[in-house]
């Protein structure tokens, strides 16, 4: 996990495990009861932490402080769970794995503008962490978790069991940790861990060329992209490589309520050349099911 964190940028830290009593459940989707010190030498280090985000974001706000802003760490550390009484049972130790982005991806210069980190960055990195592992997860609307934006913040979901969360960092919550825009992510690595596959099996590079095909369609605005590619996967073409979405438009010449998505699918056989009926017959399947089940319009 390191090497591949490392390899997305991110610079590695180490915070303290305890914290304060609102800190300690702050970006907790499932928070426990607390397990507190009998004698703190102070409330900012008196329970021990169920999140790695709060004590990250005190890194940034440091960091900040100090001129330092554009900022990429992680951090991989215990949390501690605790379901019983903290008075007679021991917490749960769950090994986790976060991150915190802020300020510019790439700084201005004479041919390039200055790129700020977004969700849609943080969210890669996730999904490069998952592909390199390669685990499948999905990702949910969240939208319960106070203390993130609940318009981009989304719940990571692993063979249907929760396992983090990645977004930005709710506005009044980064004013109170006086940070600027920040986007996080937390894994229970103890849950990654247990799905990873034992063994990998290696395919030959086939020597038969891809052939892609776009197609543009016209949907309803509450159409989401997830539901599109359920769609389009549930027409089970066997050839069918890659879906990427490269434009989203809504506006002139788009209906009120409606929006434009355009795809580029790509079709590969690994024994044979595709003819150009076969990549027809595909993109006339998919076609179909997606006006048969999204009410699309291909444009």
């Amino acid at each position: 996990m390191r090497s591949i964190a490392e390899g997305a940028g991110l610079t590695e830290i180490v915070s303290y495990a305890l914290t304060t009593p609102e800190k300690a459940t702050e970006f907790t989707l499932q928070p426990s009861n607390l397990t507190e010190l009998m004698w703190p030498m102070s409330v900012e280090r008196s329970v021990l932490r169920q999140n790695v985000v709060s004590g990250m974001l005190d890194t940034v706000a440091y960091n900040v402080a100090r001129k330092n802003s554009n900022l990429a760490i992680y951090e991989i550390g215990k949390v501690f769970e605790q379901k019983g009484n903290p008075k007679e049972e021991l917490p749960n130790e769950v090994s986790t794995f976060a991150f915190a982005i802020s300020g510019l991806v790439a700084e201005k210069d004479f041919q390039t503008k200055a790129t700020p980190v977004d969700f849609f960055y943080a969210k890669g990195i996730v999904e490069a962490i998952f592909a390199k592992l390669d685990l499948t997860v999905d990702y949910v609307a969240e939208k319960g978790l106070a203390s993130m934006h609940p318009g981009r913040t989304a719940s990571i979901y692993l063979d249907g069991q929760l396992v983090g969360f990645v977004g930005q960092v709710h506005p009044q919550a980064a004013k109170n940790y006086n940070v600027p825009e920040t986007y996080v992510a937390e894994l229970n690595l103890d849950i990654i861990e247990a799905a990873l596959h034992a063994d990998k099996a290696f395919v030959e590079i086939t020597k038969f060329p891809a052939v892609s095909r776009d197609i543009a369609l016209l949907l309803p605005a509450a159409t989401t992209h997830k539901e599109i590619l359920a769609a389009i996967e549930s027409a089970k073409v066997k050839r069918l490589t890659d879906i990427k979405l490269f434009d989203v438009y809504a506006g002139a010449n788009i209906a009120e309520g409606m929006k434009s998505m355009a795809y580029s699918l790509t079709f590969q056989n690994p024994n044979d050349n595709l003819t150009d009926e076969e990549v027809a017959k595909y993109m006339d399947k998919i076609t179909k099911v997606l006006v048969d089940q999204l009410g699309a319009e291909v444009r």
